[in-house]
């Protein structure tokens, strides 16, 4: 396990782009490096949540089938407050995470940066567009989308190396004995720490801070800032970001879009907000 050295304190979530927990994880991620900036080294390990639908059981949630998957959506929706579109169980459900798995680790493998926008759009894709990442076209376009290279994307997974990066990130969530997506490690000079499941903003803060004593953290930017920076922001990430009630984070967003700063897009059960470029602030 890689540990943080200079004061720099590292996180890494074991994950998978289909999982809705890690989906309504991204406003966390993005509170902690917002605050922390380049003082937090995130990485992602691809932990394999379901092989083959078919061989596939969740008895806690009853769930045999992928369109049984939808009630379980909306459920961990009304928690974590990331908007989903259950449509897709109807239209194109995913038999398996293991081929968008494999995509980010072909991303992974060109750009670290790159490829975390990548996952992102996966996660986004699937949870709120309807759009089977498993497909190749659809891996694609997504990957030319965050400006990665397509060849060198598409050799990636073509040649094995990839599917292989990807085994080899299967054996370290084994033996770390990794059972619950997203599953937290954090190093840092003053020690590591291990989370599992779904975790607040506050509880994963605090182990930093006794991990890392020297961390600073930085004022927020303006939310029109914020929704620039990152491109496509949820209602409940600038709640999260903000320490907003959703309903005044839709306040707030709604009197951007009135001044055009912003557009709102309607997505399944929530909504997301982009950014109007009218030049400098």
């Amino acid at each position: 396990m890689t540990t943080a050295t200079d004061g720099i304190v590292t996180l890494t979530q074991y994950t998978d782009p289909m999982c809705t927990w890690c989906w309504g994880s991204e406003p966390i991620v993005r509170h902690l490096q917002t605050v922390y900036g380049e003082q937090l080294q995130v990485r992602f390990v691809m932990g394999g949540l379901i092989e083959d639908f078919g061989a596939f059981y969740d008895a806690a949630n009853d769930i045999s089938e992928p369109g049984e998957v939808g009630p379980h959506w909306l459920e961990a929706s009304d928690h974590h407050g990331m908007p989903v579109d259950t449509a897709i169980f109807g239209q194109d459900p995913a038999q398996s995470t293991y081929p968008a798995s494999i995509a980010f680790v072909a991303a992974r493998k060109q750009d670290r940066t790159r490829s975390h926008r990548y996952l992102r759009r996966l996660r986004e894709a699937y949870a709120t567009e309807v759009r089977n990442v498993n497909h190749r076209g659809e891996q694609i376009e997504i990957a030319e989308s965050v400006g990665l290279d397509t060849q060198t994307f598409t050799t990636a997974l073509d040649d094995g190396s990839a599917r292989a990066e990807f085994e080899a990130d299967l054996s370290v969530t084994r033996d770390a004995g990794v059972r619950a997506f997203p599953t937290y490690h954090l190093a840092g000079p003053a020690g590591e720490r291990r989370l599992e499941g779904f975790q607040s903003f506050e509880q994963l803060d605090a182990d930093l801070q006794d991990i890392a004593p020297s961390l600073e953290s930085n004022p927020v930017p303006p939310i029109r800032e914020f929704i620039a920076e990152y491109g496509s922001v949820a209602t409940q990430e600038v709640a999260e970001v903000y320490d907003l009630s959703p309903g005044k984070a839709r306040q707030s967003l709604a009197s951007l879009t009135d001044a055009g700063y912003v557009r709102r897009e309607q997505r399944g059960n929530g909504a997301f907000w982009h950014s109007i470029d009218r030049g400098e602030y």
